[in-house]
């Protein structure tokens, strides 16, 4: 029993040395009169996390989008057409440098014919160069650390051809994401 009444004192001070290994004092003993100081200094940090956040507004229905689409033998002034859709826009929120994504999450389109994810095209502006999509993510815009920056808008034109656009339903994955370089 006085082992271990021994075991729990030693277990005691321990602990209580390392509380005062951690502790910083400061004391003053004097019998001087006029202003007298003690400082005791402490370090305070924090870890700041990167902050980025992508909203994007727009899309047809929740997160899809419909592509305008031929109608009528009439929409085929020739063999192949390009038929323009307003896509959605986005806003980004970013405590630090970050860039903007688009990719395609398949080399073609599911449906009844396998067509190429690159008769989707994109660009930021309704009259601008048009990239076609592929699956290896392209940077769409750039941006510093901003609250909320401007909305930039996804513009599409999409290639139809008469002779290899089998009729059916078709649709093809977009990834838009957001980096931080």
């Amino acid at each position: 029993m006085r082992k271990l009444a021994l075991a729990g004192a030693a277990a005691c001070a321990v602990a209580m040395s390392a509380q005062v290994a951690a502790a910083q004092s400061c004391s003053i003993t004097s019998t001087a009169a006029g202003t007298l100081s003690c400082t005791v200094v402490s370090t305070h940090s924090f870890t700041m996390p990167s902050l980025l956040q992508l909203t994007m507004s727009g899309f047809t229905s929740g997160t899809n989008m419909t592509l305008a689409a031929p109608t009528a033998m009439s929409d085929y002034s020739t063999p192949t057409i390009q038929m323009p859709t307003t896509g959605p826009s986005y806003q980004v929120a970013a405590n630090r440098n970050y860039k903007v994504q688009i990719s395609a999450n398949a080399a073609s389109f599911a449906g009844p014919y396998a067509k190429p994810a690159g008769d989707l095209a994109w660009s930021t502006s309704a009259v601008g160069t048009f990239t076609p999509l592929t699956t290896t993510p392209a940077d769409i815009s750039t941006g510093t650390p901003t609250t909320l920056s401007a909305a930039v808008g996804v513009f599409y034109k999409t290639t139809y051809n008469f002779a290899t656009d089998v009729p059916g339903s078709y649709s093809l994955g977009v990834t838009f994401t957001l980096v931080a370089p």
